[in-house]
């Protein structure tokens, strides 16, 4: 059998797979379209498939040549989607899924899957980490709960995964649906009030076996740099001096000359030598060390002053990172097992000094068809990884002065390299720790699927899960805390073994009876998790410390503690999927969970949900010719619920204490927390409207869904009066509200032979508010008004009628100016200090008289914008621009200034009467900051707009493959994630905190299949 496989517009398509159905026998087409297959009957069904492409099937018959023009899916409606315990095609959905394909994933050099979905998805709030280890935080659909975690359910391959997202290998993913309304997440209950994202691996695909190498190489360099004074690229290091020189003006506010501190080569023609050597009755004979002396100068800094010696240290912390990715994959179907094995290296090199991540994951995808009515298989991963790395302290960069010196004379670390004590070493940990983070981990599923009569099916799985930690650190005697906090060193090992388990079984069942089809899910789940944690410490080694923290027992004050868990849980659940001819459709379920953290009256909870759909363009009235196309409208409602609030927060636990009677020593035991019967599940109700629509011909494909949820039962830490004994009590209190508009919005802009161009938009917004908190009400002040309702929480700055993440602080105008110093003294400021809004005008600044809402911490909408293109079949090119927006954060230069003139700092620029248009107030000291009641702290606009990722990858054509190396296909490809940023942001970067740099990485790929 032989044949040709084209394209609508009868161009070859390479690489398609036909199968014949239900068999082993199979091949793939070459780089023209062509195929040859041998030993098919005449009654063999050829399935032939392709990405992006319709499957298409045909007996063989009685023919010798079958060619086929494949047709393409513009949307991909006939794709399968993961909805838990089960999958649906796309165009069967009721909920409001979003799916991310390997195809997506596969181009971006990502350390964690998170990185793959960070500003994709709709709905979802994921920001990038700046660490070797990647990551970041992720939220769909705005925050859950106050207190406890709201971080999405994890789902790998249909079942909870309870470990760590570090040890899944990106190569290893097929797709990542992101469940984000209640009917759809509803099913995992008690555990998907924050959503749910379900991740499924790669599997074998029938065929002859394949083998995939890929290989990654990047460099990395920060976004941008913020340097210490005197230590950037166009820096003077003068510009450190001249800023100790500002503060020792400012701070003697025009007490003495202007000229008094600086230094006599930069005096102005005006003012001459001895006039400013004049300043003082007893000047020393050399203006230098006059000057060195005005501005009290350590010894070092002179030292290397007059040696003409500089140290950059930003250099020696700050720099290039190198990541590294190796992976190797075998696959591959016969007609009864489905395989897949990969086994991974990854090395990450941080930007800054001592931030290191290395991985090793392997796993394995086994299924087995046993006979007609048995299938058994596994799904197993292993991790190793190693987050031993000491990362340098960015905290004290800031303090080092350019004039410092980094080592001794006798080649040991200098810890103050300024001479100033308060100024450590930033390297002095690095340098002077050794540290050991290992954690192992083995994550397996055990299954069995049985086909029973009348076509139900029983599933059973086991899934274990088992980690081990260990963590060791030693302080040396060349450590502050090693010497000075401890004496002689200082070492201590953690060891963590946890292990969980979990059985689900499960019962399925679907029928069609004419119009009706139905789809049945039963579930019975179990689990139970134990944690086992012993932490040894030790300092004062002797006869010496080379042992570190493998001999702990040669040290004194030792001690130990340990520290067990426990938890347990079950579920049931039910779930029906009805379609009425083709055109309504219904999902309703239920779900029933237990677990042994809530208190002993309310240990369970049921969580139902349904949702509705209607394919509005089925009907008959409905014009076949329309610009609109398709046209499905969804509606849900369901309730969730949160359980991660720790094993024991509903008991009364004990702590103990240790005392001397004179004779003996004695233990006493006393609680630590009190009990709460009553606590009881927080719970998330959730409605869901949406429309998918398809215009011309599904060109472009439009998801658009509004939501209102609603958690109530908020687990809080009520507080309680002293006399109690206690400082607070788990409870449930209080209604935390979000509501919600995201689109989507996929686009064939062209599809031509020899150019292609996809566009995929992506927005969303949320609004979350804080509806009841502790449910005490009287009278208090707020906003220069009286107010009568329910107390805000001052100190954690919540506030009912709220957003949880509303900003309560004085609204800045600016600084005050020299010519505005009459006015100024009034608030008892001067020129230089913030000018902020006096809200009631009394020329007096107080929290609840002149505080105001003044913004937002996360962002108030969010965008996302991919571009896809092929040129010409083999080179395709991708660009993803990212933005969030209207959000803002605080600026660390409310920080004590009584030190300014003894070390360095960050860079952020400040005001002086010849900089009066700076963004930051004087740094003189005592600084005015007292003067703003309760304290004022300076926000600054986090939004942007980045160039996230770009990616270029070539595909080597199949004949020059073949011929030369017998390779099936090979790809190269280069992309760069971060490259550009457009914000108003002065710090490193609007995603990390202000001293916090985010990597920009270039990186370089091969990806061979033989």
């Amino acid at each position: 059998m032989k044949g040709k496989v084209v394209s609508l517009d009868n161009q070859p398509l390479p690489g398609v797979t036909i199968v014949a159905k239900g068999t082993s026998i199979g091949t793939t087409s070459d780089i023209e379209g062509n195929y040859v297959l041998s030993n098919v009957s005449e009654n063999t069904t050829l399935v032939f498939s392709f990405v992006g492409m319709h499957t298409f099937e045909i007996v063989v018959g009685n023919q010798k040549v079958i060619n086929v023009v494949m047709e393409e899916e513009s949307i991909g409606l006939e794709e399968v989607i993961a909805i838990g315990y089960g999958t649906v095609k796309k165009s069967d959905l009721t909920g409001s899924v979003s799916r991310i394909s390997s195809e997506q994933i596969s181009k971006i050099a990502s350390t964690q899957i998170t990185e793959s979905l960070s500003g994709t998805v709709a709905g979802l709030y994921s920001t990038q980490s700046s660490s070797a280890a990647g990551g970041g935080f992720m939220e769909i659909r705005g925050p859950s709960s106050i207190s406890a975690v709201s971080s999405p359910l994890i789902v790998l391959d249909g079942v909870i995964y309870p470990g760590s997202l570090k040890d899944i290998n990106s190569s290893d993913i097929e797709s990542i649906d992101v469940l984000k309304d209640a009917s759809s997440a509803a099913i995992f209950g008690s555990r998907a009030a924050a959503g749910v994202i379900i991740v499924t691996s790669k599997r074998g695909r029938s065929g002859k076996p394949t083998i995939n190498l890929t290989a990654r190489i990047g460099v990395s360099k920060p976004t941008k740099n913020v340097y210490p004074y005197g230590m950037g690229p166009n820096d003077d290091p003068m510009d450190y001096f001249n800023m100790h020189r500002d503060n020792l003006w400012q701070r003697i506010n025009g007490n003495l000359p202007y000229y008094y501190y600086w230094r006599p080569e930069d005096l102005p023609d005006k003012i001459t030598l001895s006039e400013w050597l004049g300043y003082v009755e007893n000047p020393n004979s050399d203006p230098l060390t006059e000057w060195f002396n005005r501005m009290n100068v350590w010894p070092i800094e002179r030292e290397n002053y007059l040696a003409g010696k500089t140290t950059n240290f930003y250099d020696l912390v700050i720099g290039t990172g190198i990541r590294q990715d190796y992976n190797v994959s075998v696959s591959g179907a016969t007609d009864n097992l489905n395989y897949y094995w990969s086994l991974g290296y990854q090395n990450n090199e941080g930007i800054v000094k001592g931030d290191q991540f290395s991985a090793i994951r392997s796993r394995i995808n086994l299924d087995l068809e046993v006979t007609d009515w048995l299938k058994i298989g596994t799904n197993t991963q292993f991790s190793y990884r190693d987050e031993s790395g000491i990362r340098t302290n960015l905290g004290e960069l800031a303090y080092m002065s350019p004039y410092g010196t980094m080592w001794e004379e006798d080649g040991a670390i200098k810890w103050y390299p300024n001479d100033y004590t308060a100024a450590r070493n930033p390297l002095l940990d690095y340098y002077g720790t050794d540290q050991m983070l290992d954690i192992n981990s083995l994550f397996s599923i055990l299954y069995a699927e049985f086909k029973l009569p009348f076509g139900i099916t029983y599933r059973i799985s086991y899934q274990p899960n088992i980690s081990i930690t260990k963590e060791a650190n030693y302080y040396s005697t060349n450590t502050i805390t090693g010497k000075t906090t401890y004496t002689g060193g200082y070492g201590y090992r953690y060891h963590t073994n946890s292990f969980d388990w979990m059985f689900d079984n499960l019962i399925k069942w679907n029928g069609s009876f004419g119009v009706h089809d139905f789809d049945v899910t039963l579930l019975a789940n179990a689990e139970e998790a134990k944690s086992w944690n012993s932490r040894l410490y030790a300092n004062n080694f002797s006869p010496n410390e080379n042992l570190t923290y493998h001999g702990l027992q040669f040290g004194a004050n030792q001690s130990l503690n340990s520290n067990d868990t426990q938890s347990s849980g079950d579920a049931l659940m039910a779930r029906l999927n009805y379609t009425l001819l083709d055109k309504y459709l219904l999902t309703a379920s239920v779900r029933r969970d237990g677990y042994s953290a809530f208190g002993q009256l309310n240990p369970r909870a049921t969580f139902p949900a349904f949702a509705l759909a209607w394919r509005i363009s089925e009907e008959s009235f409905y014009p076949k010719n329309a610009l609109i196309n398709r046209l499905k409208m969804r509606l849900s409602w369901g309730e969730n619920g949160n359980r991660e609030i720790g094993a024991y927060s509903a008991l009364a636990q004990m702590g103990s204490v240790r005392y001397y009677t004179g004779t003996s020593i004695q233990t006493g035991v006393y609680n630590t927390t009190l009990a709460n019967p009553k606590l009881r599940w927080e719970r998330t109700e959730s409605f869901n409207i949406g429309l998918d629509i398809g215009l011309l011909n599904n060109r472009i494909d439009i998801t658009a869904d509004i939501y209102d949820a609603t958690t109530r039962d908020l687990l809080l830490n009520r507080q309680l009066p002293r006399i109690t004994g206690f400082s607070s009590i788990m409870s449930n209190l209080g209604r935390l509200g979000n509501r919600g508009f995201e689109a989507t919005i996929n686009t064939v802009n062209v599809n031509s032979p020899d150019f292609s161009w996809n566009s995929s938009l992506v927005f969303s917004i949320n609004r979350n508010k804080i509806k009841e908190l502790w449910g005490d009400y009287g009278d208090f002040k707020l906003l220069n008004k009286e107010q009568y309702g329910e107390l805000p929480d001052f100190k954690n700055r919540w506030f009912p009628g709220q957003s949880l993440d509303v900003v309560w602080d004085y609204d800045r105008l600016g600084i005050w100016q020299v010519d505005e110093a009459d006015e100024a003294s009034k608030y008892k400021l001067e020129p230089g200090d913030y000018k902020v809004d006096d809200v009631n005008g009394d020329h007096a600044l107080t929290n609840f008289e002149d505080k105001k809402f003044i913004g937002y911490t996360k962002p108030r909408q969010r965008w996302g914008f991919t571009n896809d293109f092929t040129f010409f079949k083999n080179l395709t090119a991708s660009i993803f621009i990212r933005a969030d927006l209207g959000h803002i954060r605080t600026m660390p230069v409310t920080n004590d200034k009584s030190t300014h003139n003894m070390r360095n700092d960050w860079n952020w620029g400040y005001w002086s009467p010849e900089n009066p248009g700076s963004e930051f107030a004087k740094i003189d000291y005592p600084d005015n900051l007292s003067r703003y009641g309760d304290g004022i702290r300076i926000f600054k606009p986090t939004g942007f707009v980045r160039v996230q990722d770009i990616n270029l990858t070539y595909n080597i054509p199949g004949n020059i493959l073949n011929r030369l190396l017998s390779i099936q296909s090979m790809r190269v490809s280069i992309s760069g994630r971060n490259l550009l940023t457009f914000t108003n942001w002065p710090g490193f970067d609007p995603e990390t905190e202000a001293i916090t740099p985010m990597p920009r990485t270039i990186t370089f790929g091969v990806d061979i299949t033989l």
